[in-house]
């Protein structure tokens, strides 16, 4: 016996047992209202029943992964509301470097005092960073010894008080 899905998911036969061809059929009772367009296809439901369709949950965590005990961790230190730079590296003051670069108008920007993650002073770590090659000066001076000073400018400023130069630029 040949069965079919129709439009409305209910199954059909297309030809009724106890009748011939061609001869008409007997009404069918009416099915109950079908709520999907198609018998295959599942569709979400806002309700929340489950949905059956829907694959499954992801797989616990293997075997190997429960059964390797972990030790007690310490619990994490709290945060604390200072910096580095302000505790461990010492006072801190500010510091105006000032760039020239061949091409280019000179340059500043403003550094701290002390390289966070390291401690190491800026002064220092300005003689390992800055440029060796002609035309190059990386000039620092301290911040309260240029007041007024605006380190966003292009070009910028001549530095009084100069710390320390690196370059041959500079000399």
């Amino acid at each position: 016996m040949l069965m079919v899905i129709g439009i409305i998911g209910s199954i059909v036969d297309p030809l009724p047992k106890n009748t011939a061809a061609g001869a008409p059929a007997a009404q069918p009772k009416p099915a109950a209202p079908a709520t999907s367009v198609a018998a295959t296809v599942p569709t979400p439901s806002p309700d929340p029943a489950p949905n059956t369709a829907r694959p499954p949950a992801p797989a616990a965590p293997s075997s190997a992964a429960k059964a390797q005990p972990t030790a007690p961790q310490a619990p994490p230190a709290p945060a604390s509301p200072t910096t580095p730079a302000t505790t461990d590296c010492g006072p801190n003051r500010d510091i105006i470097v000032r760039y020239i670069t061949p091409g280019l108008p000179p340059s500043s920007s403003l550094l701290g005092e002390y390289a966070i993650a390291t401690c190491e002073p800026t002064f220092q770590s300005l003689e390992k960073t800055s440029p060796k090659e002609a035309g190059f000066c990386t000039q620092a001076a301290w911040a309260s010894d240029n007041p007024g000073y605006e380190a966003d400018v292009t070009p910028a400023p001549p530095l009084k008080k100069i710390q320390v130069a690196y370059g041959p630029a500079c000399r």
